[in-house]
């Protein structure tokens, strides 16, 4: 269990709780609404805390200068016979909430996050000891004797609060009471706006929006096995069924660097749960930072056939998703796959979604050569040897001097910067990511854009070459 500092000052539940109650005041039948940090699954990576025992966790939170041991209520049962989750599909660990417990149960959460108007984000530019203000970009905050001001580290295994002192330049939450004052000031995390430079339009159901959406999280994501999944590792989470980029995936980034492993290697134990982000027992602790390929690619699928969040998802086993999607009528599916002499006689077109065994990916195109460029989400190593990645493009091809690999280093370099200075792009044989062999339910599933499909292409993006694609979508096509 994580340790944390107390501090001699009254806690942050003076804060004015979007439930309407304040403090820990209990209200009726036994409920109080608390402000928490939660922590993460007591005991976890202890063997009998695992995805068989998951109704029985314990959840810690710090509340009021203190952490506290909660039960949470697991919802109703869905059809499937599995409790729905729907409080543990929305904690991250690190990040504020408004809890209301009742008999030390956790029946409800409000996320207390930058968008929240209880909720002040940003760096701290200046600090007044004699007025007591704090500056936060460029709004001014004021701290009492009251205030609490904790730092707060998220780190795999659990998060950990300790007491600090705030200093100019520090990344900083502030929650405001009632009084327009902070009751608590946490050091942590914050992410910078990020806008992609390539996005797509919720519900457009056109092979080039398909393709600028598959861009968007593109260096942004790390890779986070089981990301995109739900919590309990069922179906598709919160992100996956999010239209828009998940904030989470570049809060998750930006606090990262090249160092960032998703499992250990077997050279470093990677049965290790307090120095990676693998769900070893199962069960998606860090569903929401990150996505793995099926998470990533349900994600793009739900925002190309969908306007609103929260609707059923599409995320799957990776190897079963070709066929899947044959079976639902969508398009046609292969195994018989050879490698591309050139483009014009590829059967690797714009679009198709091609399965392997524990791995599924997203072609962008044929280039002249006959390499490809590709979009996936993978775990590749970080020019430091962090056994990170993510979602990235890639290339297809024999060698660096292939066009597909060109492109990629270019886009990648000149696109997103910040991911180029952690990982080198990646360059994978044919042989290897068009391996049929391997599973009987590997293949290659290709949209049918006749007309009879969900997917249409009025644009040609069909026909095109990847640098032509990238190109138009990226804006830097000269004519």
């Amino acid at each position: 269990m994580k340790k944390t500092v107390a501090v001699a000052a009254s806690s942050i539940l003076a804060a004015l709780m979007l439930s309407g109650c304040s403090g820990s005041a209990a209200s009726g039948g036994g409920k109080k609404a608390e402000e928490a940090i939660y922590l993460g699954v007591e005991g976890y990576g202890e063997e009998d805390r695992n995805i068989d025992n998951k109704n029985k966790f314990r959840f810690r939170f710090f509340v009021g200068g203190r952490e506290e041991v909660y039960t949470i209520d697991n919802g109703e049962r869905e059809e499937d016979g599995v409790y729905a989750y729907p409080i543990q599909n929305i904690l991250q660990e690190g990040y504020l909430y408004d809890l209301v417990v009742k008999d030390d149960v956790v029946v409800s959460v409000t996320p207390l996050d930058h968008q929240s108007e209880w909720v002040i984000s940003g760096e701290l530019t200046a600090k007044d000891a004699k007025t007591g203000t704090v500056v936060i970009g460029e709004r001014p905050v004021t701290l009492t004797n009251e205030t609490v001001v904790f730092r707060v580290d998220m780190l795999p295994g659990g998060a950990e609060v300790t007491a600090a002192r705030p200093q100019i330049g520090d990344k900083v939450r502030a929650v405001i009471n009632s009084n327009g004052k902070a009751a608590g000031l946490y050091i942590m995390p914050v992410a910078d706006a990020y806008v992609p430079p390539v996005n797509g339009t919720p519900g457009e159901k056109t092979i080039l929006n398909y393709l600028k959406t598959a861009l968007a999280p593109v260096g942004t994501c790390l890779y986070v096995y089981g990301g995109g999944w739900n919590w309990q590792n069922t179906k598709a989470g919160t992100q996956a069924v999010s239209i828009g980029l998940p904030v989470t995936w570049t809060d998750f980034f930006q606090m990262q660097d090249s160092d960032y492993v998703f499992r250990k290697k077997n050279t470093e134990d990677p049965d290790d749960p307090q120095h990676s982000y693998f769900p070893y027992m199962h069960y998606n602790e860090y569903y929401y930072a990150g996505a793995d390929c099926s998470g990533y690619l349900g994600w793009v699928l739900y925002n190309v056939l969908n306007e609103e969040s929260g609707g059923n998802g599409y995320v799957m086993t990776s190897t079963e998703t070709a066929l899947t999607y044959s079976n639902n009528g969508w398009g046609t599916y292969t195994r018989d796959l050879k490698k591309p002499a050139d483009h014009d006689t590829s059967a690797f077109l714009p679009g198709d979604i091609v399965s392997i065994s524990g791995h599924v990916w997203i072609c962008l195109g044929t280039c002249r050569d006959g390499s490809i460029v590709i979009l996936h989400s993978s775990p590749t190593d970080s020019r430091t040897g962090g056994h990170g990645g993510g979602v990235q493009m890639s290339a297809l091809g024999d060698s660096e001097d292939c066009e597909a690999y060109k492109l990629v280093c270019d886009y990648m370099s000149t696109w997103y910067p910040d991911w180029y200075e952690r990982y080198q792009p990646v360059l994978k044989p044919f042989a290897t990511y068009a391996d049929m062999m391997s599973d009987i339910n590997a293949g290659k599933f290709s949209f049918d854009v006749s007309g009879a499909g969900i997917l249409s292409d009025p644009d040609g993006v069909r026909s095109m070459t990847p640098d032509e694609i990238l190109a138009m979508v990226y804006g830097t096509d000269e004519a």
